[in-house]
């Protein structure tokens, strides 16, 4: 199986969504077409200033001083405006902080300060500092003189001193299996979470590190980081880097709280050390309308939403829904599988797009008509012979083993073949809390999803 088919099914799998929102993680991809005037809503593919970089480097504690220098002179030289640096414990703090660059770790042990955060000092200001422990195992490999089990991860929160935004940066490293402690990747991964979690109540968080578990491997716990919405952005970009040896991808820049930003230009960078450095760019996105445009674009990328955003940015989910259907036009086609649809706005959205031509059809799992279906259905009626339709059919829809928001649109804006697949049904509160859910462009996906769609409401085609 292709790394994209893989990619494409462990997303569908953990239950993210990819997407384009007023702030999804976006994967980047060629420029587009340019946009009409004031149609710059959700976003094209393309990206502005101001741009943020990070970098992962884990530059091997066994290197002479003059290796491991070159490999901080070409980190530095990309202009990042983060860096997490793995395996520094024997590293002087002042190699790590060349010119404007500032680093934290927590110093007094080799395990503390193993793992390490620089930052632009000219365009960041640190707000707090802190270290959080990963695994606490003891167990000493031949020759070495530490425990290789006791991690811990230093983090800082930043405020960019043009903006006043806020991110947290992570730098962690996680022990590599052994007899002698075991396999701590699960527990790690775990531990990692509870550090994200409570620095994403300030933004964003970038998670840079050596994870020493392979990206497309069994082992890797994709369903714990998707559990509080931490995605690597190989999820976003279907582009897994080599950065160790024998083709592998240990290392890795995660985020939380994400639906802020778009990121692209991610590529490895070969170093002295053992290790490929990771650099990703990410761009802040604007928090836009729903209105619809023939020239707006989506791609894949990452929809999701938390609580403690501002209203708009907590609506990402259903913001995306909105302008997708908003942006159809006569002739396309709209297919809306949901387990409910109490939603006003998408009530309206979807009798607007039957008003400009667009062909609509419904399918719900409610077992009670709602006074919402039945204004609906009253517009579009219930023969699913037609081309516009809505019905509830709750024992198709379960057997079809659709997720709780299905929509497929032949050609949203300027995107053939939009597919939305979300664990959040179009009720009155879809708007609110922590959601998300997985946006694809492709037709296969496209084509996938239609033969359920069609199944739930009890027609082949």
């Amino acid at each position: 199986m292709s790394f994209g088919r893989r990619a494409a099914r462990a997303l569908l799998t953990t239950g993210l969504a990819i997407g384009l929102v007023g702030g999804a993680l976006v994967a980047v991809q060629a420029p587009p077409e340019p946009s009409a005037p004031g149609a710059a809503d959700l976003q094209t593919v393309s990206y502005s200033p101001p741009r943020y970089r990070m970098i992962q480097a884990n530059i091997k504690a066994s290197m002479g001083t003059a290796r491991f220098k070159k490999d901080v002179r070409k980190v530095v030289g990309r202009s990042p405006d983060f860096i997490t640096y793995n395996e520094v414990n024997g590293r002087r703090t002042a190699l790590l902080e060349p010119g404007r660059y500032r680093v934290w770790r927590k110093g007094g042990s080799p395990y503390k300060s193993a793992t390490a955060v620089a930052w632009d000092n000219k365009s960041w200001a640190a707000t707090s500092k802190g270290i959080h422990q990963i695994s606490n195992k003891h167990g000493k490999p031949p020759g070495q003189r530490l425990h290789w089990g006791i991690r811990y991860a230093n983090w800082v929160t930043l405020e960019n001193r043009a903006t006043g935004r806020n991110v947290s940066v992570v730098a962690t490293h996680f022990a590599p299996k052994s007899k002698r402690y075991g396999d701590l990747i699960r527990p790690s991964a775990r531990a990692l979470n509870v550090l994200v979690k409570a620095l994403a109540r300030r933004g964003p968080v970038m998670v840079g590190g050596d994870l020493n578990v392979q990206y497309a491997g069994s082992r890797y716990p994709r369903e714990i980081f998707a559990a509080k919405h931490l995605v690597p952005t190989y999820d976003v970009t279907q582009q897994a880097l080599v950065t160790h040896g024998r083709k592998s991808t240990i290392d890795y820049v995660l985020a939380r709280g994400i639906a802020r930003f778009a990121t692209g230009n991610q590529r490895a960078i070969g170093l002295e050390s053992d290790h490929n450095a990771v650099s990703v760019d990410f761009s802040p996105l604007p928090v836009t309308s729903t209105a619809g445009s023939d020239r707006v674009r989506f791609g894949r990328g990452v929809v999701v939403t938390d609580p403690g955003m501002s209203a708009a940015e907590e609506q990402s989910v259903l913001r995306t829904v909105l302008k997708a259907i908003n942006s159809t036009k006569r002739g396309q086609v709209v297919h809306l599988a949901t387990r409910v649809v109490t939603n006003a706005r998408v009530v309206r959205a979807l009798k607007r797009a039957k008003s400009r031509g667009a062909q609509v059809q419904v399918v719900t799992a409610e077992r009670t008509t709602t006074s919402q279906m039945r204004s609906l259905q009253r517009v579009l009626g219930k023969d699913v012979d037609k081309k516009s339709w809505a019905v509830t059919r709750p024992r198709g829809y379960d057997r079809a083993g659709l997720r709780a928001s299905v929509l497929l649109v032949s050609r949203a804006g300027a995107t053939p073949a939009f597919s939305f697949s979300s664990s959040t049904q179009m009720s009155a509160s879809a708007g609110t809390g922590e959601r998300s859910g997985y946006l694809s462009v492709s037709r296969a996906t496209y084509d996938k999803l239609l033969t359920p769609f069609f199944a739930a409401a009890g027609r082949r085609s």
